[in-house]
């Protein structure tokens, strides 16, 4: 064998079947599940994960049936813009499954005929037969006017029909007349009687820009019904679609008719070590020239044993390879590729196990660090809460994950953005393992099927977290962790239920929004005045924590416990931003006071008494929370205690309002909006040293006011 020429990271080519088509197709391996697909019609759908040879499949069965005469090839394969300009078409109906079905059905079954047609148009034995359909002709004429895709065609033409429409019921109801599908059809069985010509439909790619949620759920649902009604009506005409696991899972999980009209379409993608070892010597056999046809035989010509426990060589070698991956063909290829490429940089033409756990360390560093790099925009906390779970073992229990996180509560405080630190006041501990959960860093227990399932989808579990469920980290991590697991068995690959590329979408902001929202909603019931001063308190108090994560730490009511001066609320200044910077340096607050009054007005008792607080680390500001609907200080007897208290005591008393703390917990839906907090703060400040503080009394006779 040769020494390896130059040093190449693809040498067993690219990860993705698109970008790898001269390989592919001359290494492809006939899987049982290809097979299948070309000799019978029993399944329309091929399900697998990423990474599992779906696109491989659509490639190479489009050059088998390409090359066989009288046979007509229609590929669908869109870009991520094509696919979301496509499920525009969809908002008419509010999202709702039913409807949306209902509508994607017709849709596609139009694009579909349509294609079909536009060939048989164009074939010259059957022009006159089609001259004779006025439905045919009229529709292929539209269609074929339009040089664009498939999908940007169709969504072109059902635009135009849409526009007019208001009512969803309406539209359902009238659109397949509209499109003339019934006529189409007759027109379509009437010309295929006449020719010997086959079609094949091939869809694939159509995870690109698709959204996992009710109205994707249901687009898909009507394709596949679509290519199920096809297959079964037309002898001539056979469809395939390609899809990816979790998007038939969404499917499963939103369509009732799921188990009667779906299951039985569906043929998965499984990959055992004989299929993996063909499909990887394949590829060796023709990087390296090798001309050797035995699979283990190719495989040892290309590794080399490190002595005792070591060895690469044989089966037990390669299996050792798969323990680093998924048991998929991306996977191994990736592997594969950048051991070739570890050891060929020291002039070496032969892989050891070295190579492949240098290459396995490597590659999980990177999925990690992308991990983090993807969600730090969405959860803000994730770099913090994926560190906890270092150095320790890949499983554990549901309160062993959330015994780990519980521990952020302490080590976030000081070693982390206000941000994170805000996050995860925000979500919680169990609100973290669920955000986790959704970007597929950790996966739970399945009792029913064995297995392990990981989320990519943004979606929540299908069930509660309880203390006695299991948790799994997910295998790709395991050594960018340092755990103390670093592989997975056989055993353990075939309990791994995922999406392996991480799409960036996520639960989390459900959460975030669930959980403010819970919080704004209770003071609702905590009434004015004396009885509920306890709940406004510590109602305040969470609010407060929650806003000012990352602002201020250690906020908690009563530190001092009973001495004198018992001060409500406080918090430790952190200095972080430039409002608590110029709080800190012009007013001396190391230690920031919120008095909680449950009053809707206050007294001059009130500010008297905040001000005699503002000593030593306190400084001269403190806050003041009311029950008052006017966020703002009028003219009047309050405006002019807050200059007398300044002018004679150099303290500044700032009044803030339930509301506008409500206000402060509702901008902190949108993580985006983490600035919005010292935005308001500084805003509020500005307001009472150029305003308030600098206009001439006007008293006025006041109230009776509570303290």
């Amino acid at each position: 064998m040769q020494k390896v020429v130059g040093v190449r990271a693809t040498l067993l080519g690219e990860q993705t079947a698109e970008n790898d088509k001269n390989l592919l197709l001359s290494n492809y391996i006939e899987t049982p599940e290809f097979r299948s697909i070309l000799e019978t019609k029993d399944s329309t759908v091929v399900v697998g994960r990423r990474g599992t040879g779906k696109s491989a499949m659509y490639l190479r069965l489009a050059k088998f049936w390409k090359e066989e005469k009288n046979n007509y090839v229609i590929q669908v394969a869109p870009e991520d813009y094509q696919t979301i300009g496509f499920r525009s078409l969809f908002k008419i109906f509010d999202a709702k499954y039913s409807h949306v079905r209902a509508a994607a059905r017709i849709i596609w079954k139009y694009g579909f005929l349509l294609e079909i047609l536009s060939h048989i148009s164009r074939n010259y034995k059957l022009k006159e037969s089609f001259s004779c359909c006025p439905a045919a002709v009229e529709h292929v004429k539209k269609w074929s006017s339009s040089s664009a895709d498939f999908l940007s065609t169709l969504s072109n033409i059902l635009r135009v029909i849409l526009k007019s429409v208001d009512d969803p019921d309406e539209a359902i109801s009238t659109l397949s007349f509209d499109l003339k599908i019934a006529d189409l059809e007759r027109d379509l069985e009437n010309l295929l009687s006449k020719s010997n010509v086959n079609f094949y439909i091939l869809i694939d790619r159509l995870d690109e820009g698709y959204e996992n949620d009710e109205t994707g759920a249901a687009i898909i649902a009507g394709l596949i019904a679509v290519v199920s009604e096809i297959n079964k009506r037309y002898s001539n005409i056979r469809p395939v679609l390609f899809q990816r696991d979790n998007i038939i899972r969404s499917v499963a999980k939103y369509d009732p008719d799921y188990t009667r009209n779906i299951e039985g379409e569906v043929i998965r993608i499984h990959w055992d070590t004989h299929q993996l070892l063909k499909l990887v010597t394949k590829r060796l056999d023709a990087a390296f020239n090798l001309q050797i046809e035995n699979s283990q035989k190719i495989w040892d010509r290309c590794t080399a044993d490190e002595g005792a426990d070591r060895e690469l060589q044989g089966q037990l070698g390669f299996k050792k390879c798969l323990q680093f991956t998924l048991y998929r063909p991306r996977d191994l290829l990736s592997l594969l590729n950048q051991s070739f490429f570890e050891a060929g940089k020291q002039d070496r033409n032969k892989i050891v196990l070295s190579d492949v756990e240098k290459t396995a360390k490597y590659i999980s560093e990177n999925r990690l660090d992308d991990l983090k790099k993807e969600y730090q925009s969405i959860i803000p906390v994730i770099s913090c809460a994926v560190s906890v779970f270092s150095n320790g073992s890949p499983e554990m229990t549901y309160l062993e994950a959330i015994e780990k996180i519980d521990a952020l509560s302490i080590t976030i405080q000081n070693d982390s953005s206000a941000e994170a630190q805000q996050d995860y006041r925000i979500l919680g501990s169990d609100g973290v393992l669920r955000a986790l959960y959704s970007v597929g860093f950790l996966g739970t227990h399945d009792e029913s099927s064995g297995s392990f399932n990981f989320c990519h989808d943004g979606r929540n579990p299908d069930r509660e977290f309880s203390s006695e469920d299991k948790i799994l980290l997910h295998p790709c991590y395991w050594i960018g962790l340092n755990l103390s697991k670093n592989a997975l068995s056989p055993e353990d690959a075939e309990q791994i239920n995922d999406e392996y590329e991480i799409n960036v979408t996520s639960v989390t902001p459900e959460i975030r929004v669930q959980k403010i929202g819970t919080l704004i909603s209770e003071i609702g019931s905590i009434k004015t005045g004396r009885e509920d001063a306890s709940s406004f308190e510590q109602w305040v108090t969470r609010a407060l924590q929650t806003i000012f994560a990352g602002h201020l730490s250690n906020i908690v009511p009563h530190p001092n416990g009973s001495a004198v001066q018992r001060r409500d609320i406080v918090g430790t200044n952190l200095i972080k931003t430039p409002t608590w910077q110029h709080i800190h340096n012009t007013y001396e607050v190391h230690q920031v006071v919120f008095d909680a009054k449950n009053f809707s007005e206050l007294s001059i008792d009130a500010y008297r008494q905040l001000s005699t607080y503002l000593t030593g680390p306190y400084g001269r500001l403190g806050f003041i929370v009311s029950r008052n609907e006017e966020e703002t200080i009028k003219v009047g007897a309050e405006l002019d205690w807050v200059r007398e208290i300044y002018y004679t005591q150099n303290k500044l008393i700032i009044r803030i309002t339930y509301k506008t703390l409500t206000r402060l917990l509702s901008k902190l839906r949108n993580p985006e909006k983490h600035d919005a907090v010292e935005q308001i703060l500084s805003n509020m400040l500005d307001l009472y040293e150029r305003n308030y503080l600098s206009l001439q009394t006007t008293r006025s006779k006041s109230k009776k006011r509570h303290s």
